[in-house]
């Protein structure tokens, strides 16, 4: 991916953290583009239809010719290409809920998974099988230009984690304001951070200053 036209264009991109600190899936890097639309400033780092698909080729989930056909089509049809990209938030968001009640030990709301369902169902006509080396899997049709080909790798690469084992392997990041997810490839199951450089070190200071708050009293 470093290599690639797309990803270096990416960068300076507010969605660009997605890449320095991947989820370990596709899926889990979309949702973690929802970062910062779910804190304090509520700014969207995938902002438009334009930018959903700038990601997606990115992320190499989209050759650079389907990519290119889909930015096409979507500025012939501004109108449609907004509300693909406005289902996208919503599947994202929808998903993120039913992660993060999975990695957080909470309920699962029914409407979420109606919501990863019904974008199921539209996506799979948008699916083919392909060789994947030890077997065959769902991969977007290469040839697709319509709108909504843009979700079908997306909600794939959530319903593969959401009926896989690595679903077990799910963990939120431990600083209660950061709302990164990540599968923990650790031998042990002890990743507690997207990243210790950022929040470990963040939730290490805070807990530091608290004792000597504590003791100084």
């Amino acid at each position: 991916m470093a290599g690639s036209t797309a990803f270096q264009r990416s960068k300076g991109k507010p969605y660009a953290e997605t890449f320095r600190c991947p989820g370990g899936a596709l899926c889990l890097d979309f949702c973690n583009s929802g970062q910062s639309a779910r804190g304090p400033s509520g700014a969207e780092w995938i902002a438009s239809f334009p930018d959903l698909i700038d990601w997606l080729e990115a992320a190499q989930a989209l050759a650079a010719g389907q990519a290119a056909k889909l930015r096409r089509a979507g500025a012939a049809s501004p109108r449609a290409a907004a509300q693909v990209w406005g289902r996208a938030i919503k599947f994202r968001e929808a998903l993120f809920r039913v992660l993060n009640a999975k990695a957080e030990g909470g309920a699962v709301a029914r409407e979420d998974l109606a919501d990863i369902e019904a974008e199921h169902a539209r996506a799979g006509s948008f699916a083919r099988l392909s060789w994947a080396g030890e077997g065959y899997r769902w991969s977007l049709d290469p040839s697709a230009a319509a709108l909504d080909a843009a979700m079908q790798p997306l909600v794939e690469s959530a319903v593969s984690l959401l009926t896989s084992a690595k679903l077990e392997r799910l963990r939120r990041c431990g600083n209660s304001t950061c709302y990164w997810l990540f599968i923990d490839e650790t031998r042990n199951h002890s990743r507690r951070w997207c990243e210790m450089a950022s929040c470990g070190n963040i939730v290490k200071v805070r807990r530091h200053r608290e004792r000597a708050r504590s003791a100084a009293h």
